[in-house]
This record gives structure tokens, C-alpha cells and sequence, in this order.
């Protein structure tokens, strides 16, 4: 079987580090490399959770270091979400490997290059590193084949009431991705928040004995036991979704819809403006999740994780 080239572009994240241990083990995939941002927590801690996981995964993947600080604004992180170190209430061993010798937007054209059109992004955090990537090479927008990214949402904000939290951190950037031409698909919290893991469901993955499946099982506790205003039923599966989506595309349903993202305003800025009833002539330029299977997911999610040991 000949494997699809991926680059994970992230901030772990409690969240991200359910979805980066789902695509490690995910057959189909040949994990490129793995490129950290600031977001959830500075990029200094960021790339070191990155490190942590590859190590506690097994397996042999780059991680690059990315930009440092947004296009514009200043870094806004997430600590109230996912703990002073990003990885909520577990600690995993301080890695021994070290990082790659090229930063993450160099690594991105390198690995593009090398799969010759078949590349394809899954973006868990701020799009800084694409946009940057994207401006220092203009041509790599078509050596992409499609990014699937969390982020946005057609309604409701989490971080304000208008912004979600990825695209609010740069939003000129996720301006400058949406603008490539890139094939994307948009991952949002209309769809994120009905994706959940109840401490029933979660019962799945306490019940595997590996390192890794105690580790997600471990950190879906710590979401679901977190006070959460977006849905009273279990623990909200924002990039876990994500990835999900990239292993299997049918556990969520997508309408193609032109989106923009919002900069000047103070109440609305980072808001991703959706044209759904399509008043303007812009052409759709994002494949927008507007529906996921739970069911299909808590199936991706424990077979992904079963397959350590």
C-alpha cells in the first residue's frame, strides 16, 4: 500500500496530543514530520510536548520548530484549557531526541517537494507556519494537495463571542491560507462541539494497558472533567476530530462555502465569515464541516489508539 505523505502542523495540546497519537497509528499514513506553533501554549512548550509524544508513541518523525509569534498580533495562549504545560494533569518522560536541523517552514518545502504534489497538512493550531511557508515560497501552494485544519466555526466563538480560538490567534494568517487556492477542508466548533467522549464512552480506552491508550484515556478525563460550557455531556473532541477527519472523511458531512476572515473589527476580529447563503459572487474556496458522526468517530478514536501496545 503506498502511503499518504502528512506533515501534523501543532501546539499540544491536550487535544492535539490525542490527534498526533491517532495519526501515528494510523496505517495509511506516512507521517512526514511534525511542525510546532505557539497557541495553547508558548512554542518553546509546544515543541517540546511534540518531542514527548513522538517518544511516547514510538515512533520515528521529525519535529521542526516553528514561528515563534504570530504575523501581527501578539501570542495569545491557552493555559486556562490545557494547564501551565499544555498537557493537563499527566507529565510525560523529558525526550532525548532532538529537534530537526531545519526550521518547520523550510521543513514543510522540503517535504513537499519530495512528495511531488501528494502532501497533505493536518493543522491543529494558529496557520502562522503555513502562511509564513506560503509567502517565503510562493509556488508551494501548488505542491499542497489539501489541508484539513481546526479551526473556526460558522456560528460561535470560544474564545470571544465571535472567534474561535486558532484562527482569533492569527487571523492574518488563516487569512493568507484561506487566500492560496490550497484544497481545504474546515474542521469547525459547530461540528467539534457535538463530537464528545462521555466517561462512559471513555471506558473504551481505560480499558487497552498501553503506555499511549492510558495516556488519551487520561487526558479525556481531564477535558471532560473540566468545567465546559460548550456541551454539558462529555469532553469536546476539537482536533481529535480533525484527525479523524483526515483518517476517514465520512465522519463529517461538508457544504463548500466561501469563508473570510475578519480583521479590523474589535468585537469580531479573527471571526471566520461564512457566506452560507452565498450573497456575495465568491467562489467557495473551504469544504466546511456542518456535521459528524459521534459514533464513527468513537470508532476511529479507539481503533487508532487499540493499535499500540
Amino acid at each position: 500500500m503506498t502511503k499518504i505523505p502528512i506533515i501534523i502542523d501543532t501546539d499540544p495540546g491536550c487535544d492535539d496530543t490525542t490527534a498526533i497519537l491517532m495519526c501515528l497509528a494510523c496505517e495509511k499514513f506516512d507521517v512526514r514530520a511534525i511542525t510546532s506553533v505557539g497557541g495553547n501554549v508558548g512554542i518553546e512548550k509546544t515543541s517540546n510536548n511534540a518531542r514527548k509524544i513522538v517518544e511516547l508513541s514510538g515512533k520515528d518523525v521529525k519535529v521542526a520548530v516553528g514561528v515563534k509569534h504570530p504575523i501581527v498580533r501578539k501570542l495569545v495562549t491557552a493555559e486556562y484549557v490545557h494547564g501551565i504545560s499544555g498537557l493537563g494533569n499527566i507529565t510525560l518522560e523529558e525526550p532525548s531526541m532532538p529537534y530537526y536541523e531545519k526550521d518547520a517552514i523550510d521543513t514543510i518545502y522540503e517535504e513537499a517537494i519530495k512528495a511531488h504534489g501528494k502532501l497533505r497538512l493536518l493543522t491543529l493550531g494558529p496557520l502562522t507556519n503555513i502562511a509564513v511557508a506560503l509567502l517565503k515560497y510562493p509556488k508551494l501552494k501548488e505542491m499542497i494537495d489539501s489541508i484539513v485544519f481546526m479551526g473556526g466555526a460558522i456560528n460561535l466563538g470560544n474564545v470571544t463571542p465571535a472567534a474561535e480560538f486558532n484562527i482569533y490567534a492569527d487571523p492574518e494568517a488563516a487569512r493568507i491560507v484561506f487566500d492560496s487556492g490550497i484544497d481545504m477542508t474546515m474542521i469547525g466548533l459547530d461540528v467539534t462541539h457535538e463530537t464528545i467522549v462521555t466517561k462512559e464512552q471513555n471506558k473504551r480506552l481505560h480499558k487497552y494497558n498501553s503506555k499511549v491508550a492510558k495516556v488519551v484515556a487520561k487526558l479525556i478525563d481531564y477535558t471532560i472533567d473540566k468545567e465546559n460550557p460548550y456541551n454539558d455531556k462529555g469532553g469536546v473532541m476539537h482536533d481529535p476530530l480533525a484527525a479523524a477527519t483526515l483518517i476517514d472523511s465520512s465522519v463529517v458531512e461538508t457544504e463548500d462555502y466561501y469563508v473570510d476572515v475578519e480583521l479590523k473589527s474589535d468585537i469580531t476580529r479573527g471571526k471566520t465569515v461564512t457566506d452560507v447563503f452565498r450573497v456575495t459572487e465568491n467562489k467557495p474556496n473551504i469544504h466546511v464541516a456542518v456535521k459528524s458522526d459521534n459514533n464513527k468517530f468513537l470508532d476511529i478514536l479507539e481503533d487508532m489508539i487499540s493499535k499500540y501496545e
